[in-house]
């Protein structure tokens, strides 16, 4: 019956307001539904906002939003703000006046007072900010925001670096330290990158040693042959890049390498490599030290105490080891010890002086050194004996043409001052290992052959043979 009631009393009304009351409720309706998104916009806004403040939270970040102008007025801090910097929201506003400015170092105040800033400015800067706990490093990560087409705020995410920045401090300090360390001590530090193949040096290899301080392709190019290895060392650098390579494993050796003045000086290599997770080699770190100077007065050393202090031959020891040690590695090959004694000796001592007897070794030992190759060994293992050991002669006729080549030396005569000596030596000869496969044996049978060139007139050789020697037992 209302409802019939109200259907008359419209049906009685005028059209023009019927129309009005339509569009008012159509209004109304449109209101309704504009508030209900905006509020479901805030509250999607606002869960938003809670979601970003709780992750900056969790990664021990904070957001903040200042203005620029003045003393950078905080409009808006999450809590993960005030916990890195240890105040409490209270105390940011007693403390430093809520000004995120006095909040920082004044060289970083000065720098966004400095700043023409407009609604287009990035930052991102690394900043030193107080705190409860004292100064902290900080990044400042945002951009600004026009507000009302009147004042410019920055809005920012604060993430605390100062334990990164310590390390990175600390990093920086030891690198430096281990640069002068460096450099104090002349050594030159190197990396070879397995990967790429490529070597790198420290700054001061191009001080030292006149080269780049990084080769690439070191490998593949076989870049140690192009001069600055010196030649005998090139294999040895060949060997310690296969090593590297398909082996792994430590190195320790030395070599020759040439300096900044084209000089070539010993230097000790030491490389050790770097693993990864997996335990397998990617790179060498090494270091080339300069021992120069300790190598060459070891070499002296040795060499004193190698050599006969008279001719600068071997002495009679290590004439012994030479000897022996080709022996011992040349199974397969052969060799011919002759042991030379210098004929009436004495008599040149009694007649002419002892000093003329030693100019006249000094004579021998050169001129036989000259006589024969490099690799044969000379020396000296009494007054007036010498050995020479010829390797390699492996048939009887270079044997017989090597004995004649040291008769015919050794019967040169000398002139000291004036005065000429005819000379003329002994020789006994011995065959390895025909004869015996020990340096004693060489001599013994050597000694023999000498004493029956000595019972003939001397002035000759003989070669050992055992069955003429032992008929004459």
């Amino acid at each position: 019956m209302f409802n019939k009631y109200l259907f008359f009393a419209a049906a009685n009304l005028p059209r023009a307001m019927i129309l009005t009351i339509s569009l008012s409720v159509l209004l109304v309706l449109l209101l309704a539904a504009f508030v209900l998104h905006m509020w479901r916009v805030q509250e999607h806004a606002g869960n938003v906002a809670m979601e970003i403040q709780d992750l900056t939270n969790s990664i021990g970040a904070g957001v903040i939003n200042f203005l620029v102008m003045g003393e950078g007025h905080i409009t808006y801090a999450s809590d993960g703000f005030y916990d890195i910097v240890g105040y409490s929201r209270e105390e940011v506003q007693e403390v430093f006046d809520n000004s995120f400015y006095l909040m920082l170092e004044s060289k970083y105040a000065e720098y966004f007072k400095m700043l023409d800033i407009n609604k287009d400015f990035k930052l991102n800067e690394e900043m030193e900010i107080k705190t409860g706990d004292g100064l902290k490093w900080i990044l400042v990560n945002g951009n600004s925001v026009l507000r009302k087409k009147t004042f410019v705020t920055i809005s920012a995410v604060i993430v605390d670096i100062t334990e990164n920045k310590k390390l990175t401090e600390k990093l920086a300090l030891e690198q430096e330290r281990y640069r002068l360390a460096t450099e104090l001590s002349n050594d030159v530090i190197m990396n070879y990158s397995i990967y790429d193949d490529t070597l790198n040096f420290s700054e001061n290899y191009r001080q030292y040693y006149g080269g780049a301080t990084t080769v690439t392709g070191f490998s593949k190019n076989r870049a140690w042959e192009r001069g600055a290895i010196y030649k005998d060392d090139v294999e040895k650098v060949a060997e310690i890049i296969r090593i590297i390579v398909m082996k792994g494993g430590n190195v320790d050796t030395q070599i020759r390498v040439r300096n900044s003045e084209g000089r070539y000086v010993w230097c000790r290599l030491i490389c050790m490599p770097v693993q990864d997770k997996y335990g397998e080699n990617k790179e060498y770190i090494g270091k080339l030290i300069n021992i120069d100077t300790e190598k060459n007065d070891l070499l002296k050393a040795e060499k004193k105490a190698m050599t006969d202090p008279l001719t600068k031959a071997f002495n009679k020891e290590f004439t012994r080891i030479k000897i022996q040690e080709f022996i011992d590695n040349n199974p397969d090959k052969k060799g011919m010890l002759l042991l030379v004694d210098i004929d009436k000796f004495k008599s040149i001592n009694d007649n002419y002086g002892h000093l003329m007897g030693d100019n006249i070794i000094i004579e021998v030992v050169t001129q036989v050194t000259k006589a024969f190759r490099s690799n044969d060994i000379v020396g000296r293992i009494g007054g007036d004996e010498f050995v020479v050991f010829v390797c390699n002669v492996n048939n009887p006729e270079d044997q017989i043409k090597q004995a004649k080549k040291l008769h015919n030396v050794l019967r040169q005569p000398a002139t000291f001052d004036g005065v000429t000596i005819q000379k003329s030596a002994s020789i006994g000869i011995a065959i390895y290992p025909d004869h015996a496969a020990t340096y004693e044996g060489l001599i013994e049978c050597a000694d023999k052959a000498l004493y029956r060139v000595k019972g003939s007139g001397r002035d000759a050789f003989i070669i050992y043979d055992k069955r003429d020697f032992e008929s004459d037992v």
